[in-house]
């Protein structure tokens, strides 16, 4: 009979006080709560003394101060839960059922997380390709998250690359025999999805942070084995992969169980992917009118205006740009500045009404006309003043980011 790893009978004292902690703080940061609006707003206010009230909740930054705030709510729970389950557990020896148990908790988790990600990025919906408005931005004035997404939403093939990634890893920890493969591909994947957030100021450094940490700790529950393997050059014992007894019944009960959710998850996440991809991603219909337009005539109340570069009513440029069911436009005065809309338009009336992402209540109705297919003559009343525009579409490739393309040999670098 080969020979087994199974796990130690004794637990030192730093052990069973780290897996205490973890236990708990785990289980605070995965299993969700409605409670913490209340309490994590409290706590800034009346523990740590803030010196301004926690009104931001989770948004599409995991960065905020409540983030902070509740994460350090988890470690001082999980310090106090790990004193007094020190105290009234001392003799125990080991905690290996609930070690076992933990571990599935984190190795689902992970997966579901690292699965939707991975999904995100082979169906391009989380980095898409840069809009109209990103090939017009001075390329100093992108953020640095702006920038790491103009990065990632170039190419297709580099989001299937680490798309993939993310599946292969979350698929492998859904199984026992693989969990350690899938760790090890996830510390690889997360550890570079870390450092990007970090060195690009993107927020979601505390989540991807803790996911990482959670790979960390299924892969140190076989340390000991991949310490063997990898560095001291020894052979290791197989895991015992029951580490309790259990019945064929239970056993064929869970495969077919396991079954039926990794083809319901895989499915799901496909169609989820496919929906999102047509609806905002690389496929999706673009709205009417999309492109990028020169204003080569523009008059204010039937006064033209010259294109002076001081000038900070004329407009520049119209940029009309997102997807058929989220368009907007924004104007480029002379002056530089961005006036973006809302762009709800009408193709049967060629007519379209504008309002502002602030003040839904005030909309600007504009009609358009278009002499040729290069050409749009707008017309329309904002507040008081009647405007009239002549555009002359851009030609999208001239950029340089755009019409390069992918070459095999380069007798030269093109680095610009």
């Amino acid at each position: 009979m080969d020979q087994l790893f199974v796990y130690p009978l004794r637990w030192n004292a730093a052990q069973k006080i780290a897996f205490r902690f973890f236990f708990v703080y785990f289980l605070l940061y995965v299993v969700p709560f409605d409670g913490w609006n209340g309490i994590i707003p409290w706590v800034g206010e009346a523990i740590l003394h803030l010196p301004y009230p926690i009104t931001v909740f989770p948004n599409g930054s995991g960065d905020t101060t409540f983030n902070y705030v509740q994460l350090l709510c988890f470690a001082g729970i999980a310090m106090v839960v790990t004193g007094i389950w020190l105290v009234v557990d001392r003799s125990r020896s080991n905690y290996n059922t609930l070690l076992y148990w933990l571990v599935v908790l984190l190795r689902y988790y992970l997966a579901f997380t690292m699965l939707t990600y991975g999904f995100a990025k082979v169906f391009k919906t989380q980095f898409p390709s840069p809009d109209l408005l990103r090939l017009l931005q001075p390329y100093g004035q992108s953020s640095p998250m702006g920038l790491a997404w103009t990065f990632m939403g170039y190419s297709g093939a580099y989001n299937w690359f680490t798309g993939l990634g993310e599946i292969v890893g979350g698929g492998l920890l859904l199984f026992r025999r693989t969990t350690a493969l899938g760790s090890i591909t996830l510390l690889v994947v997360l550890s570079n999805i870390v450092a990007i957030n970090f060195c690009f100021d993107i927020p979601v450094k505390l989540f991807s942070s803790n996911l990482l940490l959670m790979t960390v700790f299924i892969l140190a529950a076989e340390g000991k084995r991949l310490i063997n393997v990898l560095l001291l050059n020894r052979p290791a014992p197989a895991l015992d992969l029951t580490p309790f007894r259990t019945s064929r019944r239970w056993r064929t009960g869970r495969l077919v169980f396991k079954t039926v959710l990794l083809v319901v998850l895989f499915y799901q996440r496909s169609v989820d992917g496919f929906n999102s991809g047509k609806e905002w991603g690389e496929h999706a219909p673009k709205t009417p009118l999309y492109g990028i337009y020169q204003v080569e005539t523009f008059a204010l109340n039937s006064d033209t205006l010259a294109p002076m570069l001081t000038d900070s009513i004329r407009w520049r440029q119209v940029i009309v740009d997102g997807y058929k069911r989220y368009p907007h436009l924004t104007v480029r005065l002379m002056s530089d500045s961005l006036h973006q809309y809302v762009f709800k338009p009408d193709s049967i009336k060629s007519e379209a009404i504008l309002y502002t992402y602030a003040d839904t209540t005030t909309k600007y109705r504009i009609t358009y006309v278009q002499p040729d297919t290069s050409s749009v003559i707008i017309r329309g009343v904002f507040g008081r003043d009647s405007i009239y525009a002549r555009l002359k579409r851009q030609n999208l490739n001239q950029f340089l980011l755009i019409n390069r393309g992918f070459h095999w040999i380069n007798e030269y670098p093109m680095n610009r």
